[in-house]
């Protein structure tokens, strides 16, 4: 099946392991080097090769939300966040691949080679993610061992528990595909490190399932993500000005004027900064239903670029009618978090501010603050924004 613009990961022809089929990976990671969006095709691609629907190239000891990288295949945005938000400590493979010495530069591995088949399948890691998420066997080779300015990273390949096992000649093909991919990856690495990893976050964006915008400090457009893009090219609430500047289109009657809130967000001084998620509601085209926008600023000492241009503003769209959040339970299961806890977080994620959560809940604000503080080490995160990221993240939804 032919690859379409809605389906950017999957290969353009099954991959065939011989000359031909190393020439065409080969191509394809080069290309990668030059245009590192590329990345996440050419892991599905190698994943093909090995008979596998998903994969990923990606630090194993660093989260993304730390500077570390990751391109997956057939792996969503919600088993991401998960990963690095839990369960980034209880990777077995990795744990046990690094005590016993094996990740070193092109050592190819194989899921019995690192961890026997029942310890795996008994290990929290594997009850409690990777069999929830079709994962249950791996191939992997190491990429870079870990060295300045060049952290651990490697490509595994996954295949699910009830799969035929990988066997040497997997091991033997990812090994000669990793030579490539260090080539590759590396001199950008070493070259264009805060790009690779800007590519590798607008990456992340296009997973989620919420429409997210990069402005510059002038508040113009510099990256939709695919949700975003999607709901503006439906005209129905948000367009792109002629300024390239967020607005809300003239049909969307009793909606505030999305340039002018934005540029009310850029302007107010630090003290007067209105809290994160009382946003914008812009009313759609047929008069019932409405997106809810907030927005974030990017600090100048942290910002990341796009288009060659700092992005100093983040701005969310959410469709409140189409936003499944998960429950209370699941959150409470994924996180240790008491019902109460797992209450607030979700009441943050539908947009309520401390006032409405404490309200709702019949409880003080400063008893909602409190729960704040225990949920902030459970997730990892540190700040709202990120909270309802990772909330969002597991939510279904589209925009």
């Amino acid at each position: 099946m032919p690859r379409s613009a809605s389906n950017p990961l999957q290969p353009a022809t099954p991959t065939q392991r011989d000359a031909n089929g190393l020439s065409d990976l080969v191509h394809q990671i080069y290309e990668a080097s030059v245009r590192p969006e590329r990345w996440n095709a050419v892991v599905a691609a190698i994943a093909d090769s090995l008979g596998a629907a998903k994969g990923l190239l990606f630090t194993p000891y660093l989260a993304p939300q730390h500077g570390g990288l990751i391109f997956p295949a057939g792996i969503d945005e919600a088993a991401l966040q998960l990963w690095g938000s839990t369960y980034i400590d209880q990777d077995i493979w990795a744990q046990r691949a690094q005590a016993r010495g094996q990740l070193r530069v092109g050592v190819a591995l194989i899921d019995e080679d690192i961890v026997p088949r029942e310890e795996f399948l008994a290990s929290r890691f594997y009850r409690e993610f990777l069999s929830t998420i079709g994962i249950g066997r791996v191939c992997t080779c190491i990429v870079f061992e870990g060295t300045p300015g060049l952290p651990a990273t490697s490509i595994s390949i996954f295949r699910d528990a009830h799969e035929p096992a990988f066997d040497r000649a997997d091991a033997q093909w990812l090994k000669l595909v990793a030579a490539h991919i260090s080539r590759g990856l590396g001199l950008m690495q070493r070259l264009d490190t805060a790009r690779l990893q800007c590519t590798s976050l607008l990456s992340s964006f296009d997973r989620l399932n919420f429409g997210v915008v990069l402005l510059n400090e002038r508040m113009q457009v510099l990256h939709l993500n695919q949700a975003a893009q999607a709901a503006v090219s439906r005209r129905d609430g948000i367009a792109i000005n002629a300024n390239r500047q967020l607005e809300s289109t003239p049909g969307a009657k009793r909606s505030q004027s999305l340039s002018r809130w934005l540029a009310a967000v850029r302007d107010a001084p630090a003290t007067q900064q209105a809290h994160f998620l009382e946003g914008c509601r812009v009313t759609r085209s047929d008069g019932k239903r409405h997106y809810a926008i907030q927005c974030a600023a990017v600090s100048a000492a942290s910002a990341w670029t796009a288009q060659s241009e700092e992005i100093r503003y983040v701005v969310f769209i959410i469709d409140p009618t189409a936003l499944q959040l998960p429950s209370t339970s699941r959150l409470a299961a994924l996180y240790g978090l008491t019902e109460a806890q797992a209450k607030v977080a979700l009441g943050f994620s539908n947009g309520e501010t401390y006032k409405q959560v404490a309200r709702r809940l019949r409880v003080s604000e400063e008893t909602v603050r409190s729960h704040v503080k225990e949920i902030y080490p459970k997730t990892r995160v540190n700040r709202q924004a990120d909270l309802v990221r990772l909330v969002l993240s597991l939510a279904q939804s589209a925009v």
